[in-house]
């Protein structure tokens, strides 16, 4: 079901669940989503590419992440907003709840990539590419006995799972899940 947010000739705001998984990829097979809601809202047949060849998502989070998604409804706005996000000139924030005490602030760099010994997730590589993301403890919390820290956390590139690998690796571990370092 699409939680639409906003919508206008040219744009769909989407407010998207956790556990939605945005477009068909091998590891989705049998699954419904977001590319498959949209091509059935928008009659999209399977066989067409539909907007920028997938039904006009802009951009993706991952299957945990709930937040906005942006849908093109042209390939004007298609094409206009993936530039934006191309030039960095869209703003990403987050929030996480993290187990562990991290530090108030700080920022994260490394070089991660598929991970060689399992392409379905990501790792520290070497040669691989830039990922950088600022963090900063809004709140933390005490938990029966385990410590939380409450983040806002802000990627700066566009790497799959940069904040998700940042915050697991360098900061504490995740409540998400855990991406190995591989040498």
């Amino acid at each position: 079901m699409l939680n639409v947010v906003f919508e206008d000739s040219s744009i769909l705001v989407l407010s998207k669940p956790s556990g939605q998984i945005i477009n068909r990829a091998q590891t989705t097979k049998g699954k419904t989503t977001l590319q498959d809601e949209l091509e059935k809202r928008f009659g999209i047949k399977k066989s067409e590419e539909g907007i920028g060849g997938r039904a006009g998502i802009v951009h993706r989070l991952d299957k945990e992440t709930s937040g906005i998604i942006l849908v093109a409804k042209t390939q004007s706005a298609f094409e206009a907003l993936q530039s934006q996000f191309k030039e960095r000139e869209v703003r990403k924030e987050y929030l996480a709840l993290v187990h562990g005490k991290s530090p108030k602030s700080g920022s994260i760099e490394a070089a991660i990539d598929r991970n060689p010994k399992n392409r379905m997730r990501f790792a520290v590589v070497s040669g691989g590419r830039k990922s950088m993301t600022e963090y900063a403890v809004l709140q933390y919390y005490k938990h029966e006995e385990e410590l939380l820290s409450f983040l806002k956390v802000k990627p700066f590139t566009g790497r799959s799972l940069n904040w998700d690998w940042s915050a697991s690796n360098a900061l504490c571990v995740l409540a998400t899940r855990i991406m190995p370092e591989v040498s």
